[in-house]
């Protein structure tokens, strides 16, 4: 599949909104993801996925990690094609310390690739992760999301590998032209 199919899936799933939408911090913006709405389904989970998969075969990744709730379906079928071991997060979390949910854990000497749907400026998260695989003696390999919303080609000095780029407008609320225009906004969804 091309970026351009891609897109196109998932705008047909709706995981892809265009309108104005106020953020957590503040800012407005002209676009909203939905990822899991196309991820549901296997078949195209299993495509998207596969675009992560093709770049970390040689890798030898013995650990999935998903980072966030919304990760879990793609992280899940990643680790199944790498045939490699999941875990995830609890999901819920007000701070900089991303715990692992219990009875899971990240094992000494473990490969591991970071995988969440949507890469942003917020990488708190992704750092305390990094972090954990440290202090568990372990190696991380790479970074992988759907979509990558950052404009930046490395967050954590690893490889990276995004299925499609999309930076979103983003405007302050002086700033914000749909507010000028009069359009109203919703509150973008919390994301665990």
């Amino acid at each position: 599949m091309e970026n351009k199919e891609f897109y196109d899936v998932l705008t047909k799933k709706n995981a892809v909104l265009n309108g104005h939408y106020l953020m957590e911090d503040g800012s407005h913006t002209d676009t909203s993801f939905r990822i899991n709405k196309a991820l549901q389904f296997p078949p195209t989970n299993r495509k998207f996925a596969y675009e992560i998969v093709k770049h970390f075969w040689d890798m030898d990744v013995q650990l999935v990690v998903a980072v966030r709730i919304g990760a879990i379906l793609f992280a899940s079928e990643i680790a199944r094609q790498l045939e490699a071991r999941v875990i995830f997060t609890e999901g819920l979390w007000t701070n900089e310390d991303v715990k692992i949910y219990p009875d899971l854990e990240i094992h000494s000497g473990d490969r591991i690739l970071i995988v969440d749907d949507i890469l942003s400026d917020e990488l708190s998260h992704l750092r305390s992760i990094s972090r954990k695989i440290l202090t568990a003696d372990a190696r991380l390999i790479g970074v992988g999301s759907v979509i990558d919303s950052t404009g930046k080609h490395n967050v954590l000095n690893v490889r990276q590998i995004s299925v499609l780029q999309l930076l979103p407008n983003n405007w302050s609320v002086d700033k914000c032209p749909l507010c000028h225009a009069g359009v109203p906004f919703e509150e973008f969804p919390v994301r665990p």
